[in-house]
């Protein structure tokens, strides 16, 4: 009883946590998502460069899980988050993330931090007023014109 207890009171500390993070990333001027997401896309970068490397010295892609990257760090929280979703979530909430883990985990951590990187552009463009900017393929013929016009007042000169 007690140790279920515990278990219980573990989760909630950790999705107030989550909740947390999540709500000081969406006031704060500082741009944590941005960090974090950049952190997990420099991540996933170092994952695929170890599998090349290994590629290249073994012969053989050998893809690392995330599953096996998560028990690396720290196994006791995988466990903790397998047997949580599996008490109080349903089975097959456990079956999928039982299946998403064993995706590579460059994939995983590309994901995850292309996801932190799209929050942020929202939370930014949420932060300015005003009319929002110019399309990007009028910037660019807006750039190519007036470097068109530099060219032509250079020529005559």
């Amino acid at each position: 009883m007690l140790e279920t207890l515990k278990q219980v009171l573990h989760f909630v500390v950790v999705a107030a946590i989550f909740v947390m993070f999540f709500g000081l990333i969406a006031r704060s001027n500082i741009r944590a998502a941005r960090i974090f997401g950049w952190f997990c896309i420099a991540w996933a970068l170092a994952v695929a460069i170890i599998e090349g490397h290994d590629w290249y010295t073994k012969g053989d892609w050998v893809i690392t899980p995330m599953q096996q990257i998560w028990y690396q760090i720290d196994r006791s929280s995988m466990n903790t988050v397998e047997s949580a979703l599996e008490r109080y979530i349903s089975l097959s909430a456990a079956g999928v993330m039982d299946w998403v883990l064993l995706w590579p985990a460059w994939f995983i951590l590309g994901i995850g931090g292309l996801a932190f990187l799209l929050f942020d552009h929202v939370q930014l463009q949420r932060q300015h007023k005003g009319a929002p900017p110019p399309p990007l393929w009028r910037r660019a013929l807006k750039y190519l014109r007036e470097s068109l016009a530099r060219k032509e007042e250079e020529a005559e000169v």
